[in-house]
């Protein structure tokens, strides 16, 4: 059976998604964060990483969001649920999986730290960030209405 070592407030919630579309059984290990906000140190002893998500499918223990999704496809999506088909839905697939983790989290990160942190002033450069990174949100929703998996 597939295990998901699940933290909360984490990218592991994608991994979840996963499982439920394609239907597969799976068990989840729950974490909650510290105090500090940082994964507790049992996560450690799944994987050296020490984050979430962590599948454990047959032996394998695998770390990352993207690095998971992509082993659920190809691994566990006989029916081609997840699998984008031709071209433009390969390349797709993959701008918005690798968009997610290199431009998108990164903005979205610095605004839960500095939300986090009581709204303190804002140094200028993270000012102009932000204001940039509005727009890709905005891009982001643009993308996404119209498409069966979209939630707003």
């Amino acid at each position: 059976m597939l295990t998901v070592h699940h933290l909360n407030q984490s990218r592991s919630q994608r991994v979840l998604w996963a499982l439920e579309e394609l239907q597969l059984p799976y068990q989840i290990v729950r974490y909650q964060r510290e105090k500090t906000m940082l994964a507790p140190a049992a996560l450690k002893k799944i994987h050296p990483l020490g984050k979430s998500p962590v599948l454990e499918d047959n032996g394998y223990v695998l770390a990352e969001s993207g690095a998971i999704l992509e082993y659920l496809q190809e691994t566990w999506d006989s029916g081609g649920l997840l699998k984008p088909q031709g071209i433009d839905d390969k390349l797709q697939y993959r701008f918005w999986l690798h968009y997610a983790e290199g431009s998108l989290m990164p903005l979205l990160l610095m605004k839960l730290v500095f939300a986090s942190l009581g709204n303190p002033l804002c140094p200028l450069a993270f000012a102009r960030w932000f204001a940039a990174g509005q727009g890709d949100t905005e891009n982001v929703a643009r993308s996404a209405a119209g498409h069966p998996c979209a939630v707003h």
